[in-house]
């Protein structure tokens, strides 16, 4: 459905280039949820704007292909991207509050994304809307219809947020954090709505997320970030049940679990670096307890495990280099 190869995105400053993407491939495969995870900072939302086309260009370096049935995106002029963008894929942000414009009623943007890829009335465009709205959970949805976004929390805005972007019922769904400001009770009927979109569409959904909760509940697969990289990709089942790469060893053993009273909490040591002064070698190798001596040196490339499974870890060495 969309294939990223060697994608590079990279920011011009004062300081040189802020490496937040670099060198990345996958495939995100038609009625499938690709689980992209890992912290914060390590280029999970650049690369969902760099898919998008949100980037400004001026402002920084692209290279590689993003393709989508077969267009190269990234040849793409703005007009030709908008035309692909909300209609055939579409976005849930990370941040509703400053995706929205204050000066306008929630029922008018919502009407003006189905004006601009639907040829629906404006009484249909308003049904619809109000539709999707009572879909994702939000009470007195008429009402809320009319309303400003600062007469609505940061969780409500969420939900308006994922409902004009399921609205549409685009090929491709880039869910980027869409559950984090929500209550247990409304994450979960987000995750239920992503899911039959999913099964019932075949819509395919780039679910991007810190929570290895909401990862294991949704994803079939999953690709583990860090410092700009991909580092493992694998089946949800395998990958949480024979993590390869230190790294994501660390993030699961990092949840927080019942437990006894008292026991120190497990962590990754160390902190992750920033994208302008990036390690040499490997970028987790200075808070790995099992780096070698060329993890110094090195960057790994993908060792491949299995038909599915990958890793960028020079402990796998001995598997295929991809």
């Amino acid at each position: 459905m969309i294939v990223v190869k060697g994608l590079h995105s990279y920011f011009k400053t004062e300081d040189g280039l802020v490496k937040a993407v670099d060198d990345i491939t996958f495939e995100l495969r038609p009625n499938e949820v690709l689980a992209l995870v890992g912290e914060s900072g390590c280029g999970k939302s650049v690369t969902a704007l760099t898919v998008m086309g949100l980037l400004n260009r001026k402002k920084t370096v692209l290279k590689g292909e993003i393709l989508f049935r077969e267009k190269r995106l990234l040849e793409l002029s703005p007009e030709a991207y908008r035309q692909i963008r909300g209609d055939k894929i579409g976005m849930i942000f990370q941040e509703p509050m400053s995706a929205f414009d204050p000066l306008y009623t929630i029922g008018y943007q919502m009407q003006e994304v189905l004006k601009a890829h639907t040829n629906l009335s404006v009484e249909d465009q308003k049904q619809r809307a109000v539709h999707w709205l009572k879909n994702i959970g939000i009470p007195e949805a008429e009402k809320r219809f009319g309303q400003y976004p600062h007469e609505m929390s940061g969780g409500m805005l969420q939900r308006v947020m994922i409902a004009m972007a399921l609205m549409l019922q685009p090929e491709v769904l880039i869910a980027d954090e869409p559950t984090t400001a929500l209550d247990v009770t409304i994450q979960a009927q987000v995750l239920g709505l992503i899911r039959n979109l999913q099964k019932n569409e075949g819509t395919s959904v780039l679910f991007i997320t810190h929570d290895l909760g909401v990862v294991a509940e949704i994803a079939d697969r999953v690709h583990v970030m860090y410092a700009g990289k991909i580092v493992e990709k694998g089946t949800v089942t395998r990958l949480f049940h024979r993590p390869l790469h230190p790294y994501t060893i660390g993030l699961l053993t990092s949840r927080v679990v019942k437990g006894k009273k008292g026991k120190e909490l497990p962590f990754i040591p160390g902190y992750v670096p920033r994208a302008f002064e990036l390690p040499e070698g490997c970028r987790f190798h200075p808070r790995c307890a099992q780096k070698l001596p060329r993890c110094e040196r090195e960057s790994p490339p993908e060792f491949l495990i299995d038909h599915e499974n990958r890793v960028a870890c020079w402990l796998f060495e001995r598997g295929e280099s991809a």
